[in-house]
């Protein structure tokens, strides 16, 4: 586990991180949103109500990830850092239902018809992609450093709107060249990428609150470690799992029989720091 200092450190810069996604995709959902009811776009509108959604997401990240950060209580004796996991599956959902409302947006307007769109449109998207684009970048080396799964899914969100602007650009450079048709059915490809991401997040959710074991190699590293301490004779059932930063685990060593109780604790303690190294 984390030391306090080091999770007061954590909560700062995911808090950041934060404030910086949320800013940014209030700014592009304004500028898309402007762009969007200006040409006429069904694309663009849909790009930026997925912004919109982003926003909410973040929030929904930054909330777990403070409730993680609690210590222990009566209730909770274990602490509370599934919130993070958890925060990332709802994540998921709320991707995943903006992606079934750009859809059904989409299909309306294919069966409507579509207009031609303007350029302004396309220039607003093109901006959209590079400011997601590095905004994806950022999180994504964030959440590999600090080990969040909440930080990587908000990640994982904002790549995936580079894709779907990339396909609302396509969409409203086709209605401005001769092919208004093709705006409608990119705004049905970015629904599918949404969904597509919003089921993504979920189950990798779904499976990081099912504790998963580390890798084959991490734990014949931490029985190496354990055989090394000197009075330790076998070590036992070693059982691990990954949550979030770290590595929790559980190990049996077997000592001299001869050896007092307080001499076994003390090369418990050893065994202990060597895993930890």
């Amino acid at each position: 586990m984390l030391s306090s200092a080091s999770e007061d450190r954590r909560q700062q810069l995911i808090q950041r991180a934060g404030l910086l996604t949320i800013a940014v995709n209030l700014g592009l959902t304004a500028a898309r949103a402007a762009a969007g009811f200006l040409s006429g776009s069904t694309a663009v509108l849909a790009d930026a109500a997925n912004s919109g959604t982003d926003v909410l997401a973040t929030l929904v990240v930054m909330g777990g990830s403070r409730i993680a950060a609690l210590p222990p209580d009566w209730n909770h004796p274990y602490g509370h850092e599934k919130a993070e996991p958890v925060a990332a599956k709802l994540v998921g959902m709320i991707v995943a239902f903006a992606g079934l409302a750009t859809a059904a947006g989409a299909v309306r307007a294919l069966r409507a018809g579509a207009e031609p769109v303007g350029l302004a449109a396309a220039a607003v998207t093109a901006l959209s992609i590079a400011a997601k684009e590095a905004l994806a970048r950022y999180l994504t080396r964030l959440g590999r450093r600090l080990g969040s799964q909440a930080v990587l899914a908000d990640a994982a969100n904002q790549r995936t709107d580079v894709l779907a602007s990339a396909a609302a650009l396509a969409g409203a450079l086709g209605g401005r060249f001769g092919l208004p048709i093709l705006d409608p059915l990119m705004g049905l490809l970015v629904s599918a990428l949404i969904l597509r991401m919003g089921l993504g997040l979920y189950w990798q959710a779904v499976r990081d609150l099912m504790d998963p074991a580390p890798e084959p190699a991490t734990m014949a590293a931490m029985r190496r470690a354990a055989l090394r301490v000197p009075g330790v004779r076998e070590v036992g059932e070693l059982r691990a799992r990954v949550f979030g930063p770290g590595i929790y685990a559980e190990c049996k060593v077997s000592v001299d029989g001869g050896l007092t109780v307080a001499e076994g604790h003390r090369i418990g303690k050893r065994v202990k720091e060597a895993i930890l190294q």
